[in-house]
């Protein structure tokens, strides 16, 4: 799947740099405090890391394309790790994680493995935002899988997998330009104490 970022990254940077994210940017910082520690993960063309860098937040990214590491890089100044959600391996090192358009990457049965590793990641009530397709069923796209939950589900997993509190929920359509018959769901948790 990473070969369709790698051969494809200027097009799907460009795609990426027009999405208006204002709405999910101000939710999350409120749940968050000033100068948090974030982890941008699947970064991709490194859009939401340079915002919370702008912002004054402590910004920690990883993706797992060649491609967008090297834009990221350039693009936030700071170092991208190379990695995928299945290796995230910290421990309550994070106030917040952003996950925006990243774990529908993750297969469904990695996924509550990979929500466990990202709790272990957060500090005390830590804050995890998630975006996925607004679908109720995974589905294949231009050789790439995604996994996809709509609210119903994705509160059936949530609450099945343990560690978060859903603060909010919030569906809508895509704001890229070609892609606005596209629904979106942005969910904000809170890690359990």
């Amino acid at each position: 799947m990473m070969e369709f970022y790698d051969t494809n990254a200027s097009l799907f940077i460009e795609s990426w740099l027009t999405a208006d994210m204002k709405e999910e940017y101000g939710t999350f910082e409120n749940l968050i405090k000033e100068g948090a520690k974030i982890l941008d993960g699947g970064c991709g063309s490194g859009r939401d890391s340079l915002y919370f860098l702008q912002k004054g937040y402590d910004v920690t990214a990883f993706d797992p394309s060649d491609e967008m590491i090297k834009y990221a890089s350039q693009f936030t100044g700071i170092k991208i790790g190379k990695a995928r959600w299945e290796e995230l391996d910290d421990d309550g090192k994070y106030d917040a994680v952003w996950a925006s358009a990243s774990l529908y990457h993750v297969s469904r049965k990695d996924m509550s493995d990979v929500f466990d590793r990202i709790a272990r990641a957060l500090k005390k009530n830590g804050i995890l935002f998630a975006s996925y397709r607004d679908r109720p069923d995974d589905f294949s796209e231009n050789g790439r899988s995604f996994t996809s939950f709509d609210r119903k589900t994705f509160e059936k997993f949530v609450k099945e997998n343990g560690k978060f509190d859903i603060l909010e929920i919030k569906e809508r359509k895509d704001s890229r330009k070609g892609k606005e018959d596209e629904m979106w769901l942005f969910a904000y948790l809170r890690k359990k104490d």
